[in-house]
């Protein structure tokens, strides 16, 4: 298992609905959200992010600056609503 790329299929999947609950990322990874973004964070500054349409990264990167600025809360409303 590749934790880089798993972070970036997570963080791909989850970009509409702000990054992935604070659950969603403890069942994923074991981790709590401070750890996660910081690792994201990491994981788009290398070459492994390069892979990414650059209209993701910047979404990624947005959603890092975001809830690491909030405490890693998913803001009001973006809660996933469908399964997928």
């Amino acid at each position: 298992m590749n934790r880089d790329a798993d972070i970036l299929a997570f963080a791909t999947r989850w970009r509409h609905w702000g990054g992935g609950s604070r659950s969603d990322i403890f069942v994923e990874f074991g981790i709590s959200p401070e750890k996660y973004f910081r690792r994201l964070a990491r994981v788009l500054d290398s070459v492994v992010a390069r892979e990414l349409p650059l209209e993701v990264r910047e979404d990624l990167w947005r959603i890092c600056r975001v809830r690491r600025s909030e405490g890693t809360s998913v803001p009001t409303g973006s809660a996933k609503t469908s399964t997928g």
